[in-house]
């Protein structure tokens, strides 16, 4: 999220409120259902495989 530009906040490896406000912004700049979560969209769009 901070290398794409959508949080500033520290990196902590907690989902915080923060994070969830930013990934919230990132679903919506990308035409996504906003959740504010991790979602296999989310994934997806960063290029990251789950499995």
């Amino acid at each position: 999220m901070t290398a794409y530009g959508e949080y500033a906040g520290a990196l902590t490896g907690v989902v915080d409120a923060e994070m969830r406000a930013a990934l919230g912004e990132m679903q919506k700049d990308n035409n996504l259902e906003t959740t504010g979560t991790i979602t296999t969209e989310v994934q997806d769009a960063f290029g990251i495989v789950a499995r």
